[in-house]
């Protein structure tokens, strides 16, 4: 058992992916940050394009604030996998159940994306541009994110007639709060998706605000604040980290394969003892 379940936490964070992962290289925060020019330059104005990796630095993010009603009975439903296995408890036992929808592939959604795209696994993010937005794709599983630029305002309700249909990632306005601070502002979820791994949940017009501050040629401070009056009691910031620039500017291919998941469930995890649940 305690072989099995050493695979198993190994595939925690993402089930399918984990082999194809970058763990060493050009470019990747692991041992210790790439060798660049010392001191760094300084930022270019209002500009964070090009690829990079996180994090440089990661400091814990506050906890989640007492919850509302409604937000500790979506908590109580939710099965986290590191729960199931004992991952990161410091106990053993015998393996529990788990209704991550991760688990299968379904999409991360947002903000979660950015949370285990750009730090827990310590994935690639590219900003790049289009006409009247910033474009922002991530390596873990080759997703992207459009911010409009062009002060169009966020939807004031989603799911009802006339308004548009929930996102998984939501939809999204930046602007430029300096020369070097991109501030984006996020609503419009699909409440399907988890908030994080433990299964809090965030509700469709959550307002979620992302700033990233680019510190000067190679750092990149990032700070994430949920503000959800339908589940929890405050706001409070999600996510602080620290993204460092890409030397070598190139992504890996690194997806969830629904397919492989389903043989990881199937052979894997449901054979060492964990429920894996709808």
């Amino acid at each position: 058992m305690a072989a099995v379940l050493a695979v198993l936490v190994a595939h925690a964070a993402d089930p399918a992916a984990q082999g194809r992962q970058r763990v060493s290289g050009e470019g990747f925060v692991s041992e210790g940050i790439p060798k660049m020019p010392n001191p760094p330059g300084p930022a270019p104005k209002r500009d964070l394009a090009g690829a990079w990796v996180g994090p440089g630095t990661s400091n814990k993010p506050d906890p989640a604030p007492p919850m509302t009603p409604a937000g500790e009975a979506i908590v109580k439903q939710r099965k986290a996998y590191s729960s199931a296995t004992n991952l990161g408890s410091g106990q053993d036992g015998p393996p529990g159940a788990s209704n991550d929808p991760y688990i299968t592939c379904d999409p991360l959604g947002f903000p979660r994306s950015v949370l285990t795209y750009a730090v827990t696994n310590r994935g690639g993010v590219l900003f790049g541009s289009a006409p009247g937005r910033i474009l922002i794709g991530y390596e873990q599983q080759r997703a992207w994110r459009e911010i409009w630029m062009d002060g169009r305002a966020l939807p004031k309700a989603v799911d009802v007639r006339g308004a548009p249909e929930s996102r998984y990632y939501g939809y999204s306005v930046g602007h430029w709060e300096n020369d070097n601070t991109l501030v984006i502002d996020t609503t419009g979820l699909d409440e399907r998706p988890w908030l994080d791994t433990l299964g809090h949940p965030r509700s469709s017009m959550a307002h979620i605000q992302e700033r990233y501050t680019r510190l000067d040629q190679y750092n990149l401070q990032v700070t994430v604040t949920v503000d959800d009056p339908k589940f929890y009691t405050k706001p409070w910031t999600f996510m602080r980290a620290n993204l460092y620039w890409m030397k070598a500017q190139e992504f890996a291919e690194t997806l969830c394969v629904p397919s492989e998941a389903l043989e990881y469930r199937d052979t894997l995890a449901k054979p060492s003892g964990i429920n894996i649940v709808p």
